[in-house]
């Protein structure tokens, strides 16, 4: 975030506690409740939302130099994303041209990939290096058999894949300016720590629903993070699909004693991004948070992956021990928590308890965030 951005939030944050008010949509949003158990619902969000539209895959410190590589399955399409010996990212269907086998598991570094089936050899950019039995195949060009690439971009930090290899990807054009926003986190030097599989009964929209306002902070939250934050109090901030939202610390109310022309508002805030669809970033304090929300096997399951980026590499057993202890903090408060209030509503949904749910005027980007789902799967 810009310090120029740093003291408007500032100045409206600071207003909101003193006039006890927050961010304000328009009106009252209805939310049809069949949207989040309808299975025709579910296959056009995974074509319209996840298929047809770029996805933020980590920050880029996945790739931390020349020669590392990460695979990538939390989505809809088994991912390869490389970084090449000149630091170019790259990404590719984790696909074998030759029978389909996975030629990559997990992460690290190397200098090329082999398939576990029949040892066919692919490098860093996705060419078919080598394959046993070359004579056989003298019909089959290695020029046309490399990987299946995708269109990718790193962009101020982020690494970007479109799952489509046969679209195109602006990913200027697809921040819609919110870029320059980002830039100012200096995403680019953060190093990944850990990440951590979450797999619950729920659908994917009502658990990132839970990141979309503080209403709930006070009531769900009062034994852990209450004390902490302001609740139902945040400003809300829109980019083409994307938005973010701020919340207050209780610490805030230190910048009045403070020349605004000084003020660093990130130790005093908590910065939630969501890159639309289905990533939310999350700037918080020292580290940041990603989390990668997808569809389940049906309507009622989401899968997530949450991503620790520490601002510098954990080489000391303190360090260790302190990111650990962060990571496994924000898993206990969503699954002690967040999901299993969720989990709960997703049953309830089933009831015919009501045909909608409420977004009052205290929860705009609830009401955005669904507006917008809406307006894309009718395009």
């Amino acid at each position: 975030m810009q310090h120029s951005e740093q003291i408007t939030i500032g100045e409206r944050l600071l207003a909101y506690i003193d006039d006890h008010a927050t961010a304000q949509a328009d009106e009252v949003y209805h939310q049809a409740v069949d949207e989040y158990t309808s299975a025709t619902t579910a296959a056009l969000e995974r074509s319209v939302l996840f298929r047809a539209r770029p996805q933020c895959v980590g920050l880029s410190g996945l790739l931390p130099g020349p020669g590392s590589y990460a695979t990538h399955d939390i989505g809809a399409q088994p991912l390869l994303l490389t970084r090449t010996q000149s630091g170019e990212f790259r990404a590719f269907l984790n696909v074998c041209r030759h029978r389909g086998a996975r030629v990559a598991e997990g992460c690290g570094r190397q200098r090329s990939f082999v398939c576990p089936y029949h040892a066919w050899a692919y490098g860093l950019d996705g060419r078919l290096l080598a394959r046993p039995e070359e004579a056989a195949f003298a019909a089959v060009p290695r020029t046309t058999h490399g990987l299946t690439p995708l269109p990718c971009a790193e962009r101020d930090g982020l690494l970007w894949v479109h799952p489509d290899p046969d679209a195109t990807l602006d990913a200027d054009a697809w921040l819609a300016g919110l870029g320059d926003e980002l830039a100012g986190y200096g995403l680019a030097g953060f190093q990944h720590y850990a990440s951590r599989v979450l797999e619950r009964r729920m659908n994917w929209k009502l658990l990132l629903d839970t990141f979309l306002e503080s209403y709930h902070f006070c009531v769900l939250h009062k034994d852990s993070i209450c004390g902490i934050f302001y609740d139902n109090l945040s400003t809300f901030d829109s980019w083409g699909p994307h938005f973010r939202l701020v919340s207050a610390r209780r610490s805030i109310t230190e910048l009045r004693a403070v020349d605004r022309a000084s003020w660093n508002l990130l130790p005093h805030m908590v910065a939630i991004y969501v890159l639309f669809p289905n990533t939310v970033l999350v700037w918080q304090l020292d580290h940041i948070e990603l989390w990668q929300i997808h569809p389940g096997a049906t309507p009622d399951e989401s899968r997530v992956e949450l991503s620790l980026y520490a601002p510098e590499p954990a080489l000391s057993e303190s360090a260790k021990r302190h990111w650990d202890k962060n990571i496994e903090l924000v898993v206990h408060v969503v699954e002690a928590e967040d999901f299993p209030v969720g989990e709960g509503i997703q049953h309830g949904f089933h009831s015919a308890a009501q045909s909608h749910i409420v977004f009052g005027t205290n929860e705009p980007a609830l009401s955005f965030f669904h507006r917008t789902l809406s307006h894309a799967l009718a395009r």
